[in-house]
């Protein structure tokens, strides 16, 4: 995410990708005002899903209310200096926000996510992954792709998930892949392929806490230079992988 990366070092002095801290689900007024006052946090992640009034919000499903809409959300954005992810949960959002994403002309870095492809025992993808790859790209393409999985808790990230995904990329420059935390050791030797190609990256998320064990794991077998940790713990604050 050379992109990503340039901006932060200039705006934050990071060193690697994973000195880049997070805030997970901002997906109200409340969060939003808070972390973007926060002179240490450098990205915003946010839930775009579709309200029961057919309004972009910022919500993570099954919830279909927000105080927080997604053009007000770009309003705040445009005067800050946070980088911005966009996770995308319902696929009739992503052209009316991307266009409307496309005319507030924000200066900062954007990762564009959606789980594209199902993964092992999880539910089926809503989206169509090469339609969400070549929308963003047509509509946002200075966008940063974010391709995940549909995931369970209780399985890993198989071979068949990993080479899909694979071959999905084959043509692409620059993509991050969103990993839960807990899978990976289970996963990793599958998942370490997804770093061969240069360009592309990892961002480990949690929903639920990660124990010392796995923060041992991760800092073992992960590489910093080509991985962002998105860590929460149970209120949803920020998480250091240290």
């Amino acid at each position: 995410m050379k992109s990503l990366f340039s901006y932060l070092q200039k705006h934050y002095s990071v060193a690697q990708l994973g000195d880049i801290s997070w805030a997970h689900a901002v997906n109200n007024q409340q969060r939003l005002q808070h972390f973007t006052h926060q002179a240490q946090t450098m990205m915003l992640e946010v839930d775009i899903s579709i309200s029961a009034e057919g309004e972009a919000i910022a919500a993570h499903p099954p919830s279909r209310t927000s105080d927080l809409t997604f053009a007000a959300l770009l309003e705040v954005i445009k005067q800050s200096t946070q980088g911005l992810k966009l996770d995308f949960k319902d696929p009739g959002l992503l052209i009316p926000c991307l266009t409307e994403l496309n005319k507030a002309q924000i200066t900062q870095p954007v990762l564009l996510n959606a789980d594209i492809l199902q993964g092992e025992n999880a539910s089926a993808s809503r989206f169509n992954a090469l339609d969400f790859i070549n929308t963003c790209n047509e509509i946002y393409p200075q966008g940063i792709l974010s391709l995940g999985w549909t995931t369970s808790s209780h399985s890993s990230y198989s071979r068949e998930n990993i080479e899909a995904m694979l071959k999905l990329c084959q043509k692409l420059s620059e993509v991050t892949f969103p990993l839960r935390a807990h899978l990976l050791p289970a996963s990793w030797p599958e998942i370490s392929r997804l770093t061969e190609t240069d360009g592309f990256s990892l961002t480990i998320w949690n929903s639920k806490p990660v124990d010392q064990e796995l923060k041992a794991w991760l800092r073992q077998h992960t590489d910093p230079k080509r991985t962002c940790y998105d860590l929460i713990d149970e209120q949803k604050n920020p998480v250091s992988l240290s």
